[in-house]
């Protein structure tokens, strides 16, 4: 089996985004194992944290697999905070975003 890993660029956001959007949908269509390397990213904005959970949906949906090359960094975890998608977080949420360390 064929995993796909994309990496995203420093600036991915909303103006940026849709480079990024057509390589992961590409890579989740088929029911693929698709690995997102999202730690060079400095300033995301929701646009990248709504790509990434309808990815992560649709992956399951059709049999593949995506997951986080690394935990979430820094600037994407106070997104992620700041959007309250950790408020309510269940434990597939901290598996996905931080590799299971909610302490992150």
């Amino acid at each position: 089996m064929t995993i796909a890993t994309i990496s995203a660029a420093e600036d991915l956001c909303l103006r940026t985004i849709e480079p990024f959007y057509v390589d992961v949908r590409t890579a989740v269509q088929d029911g693929g194992s698709v690995r997102l390397d999202l730690s060079a990213v400095t300033a995301p904005d929701l646009s990248v944290v709504q790509l990434v959970e309808v990815a992560r949906h649709h992956a399951t949906a059709t049999g593949g697999t995506l997951a986080l090359v690394k935990p979430a960094n820094p600037p994407l975890k106070a997104l992620l905070h700041r959007a309250g998608f950790l408020s309510s977080a269940t434990s597939a949420d901290i598996d996905f975003w931080f590799h299971g360390d909610a302490d992150q």
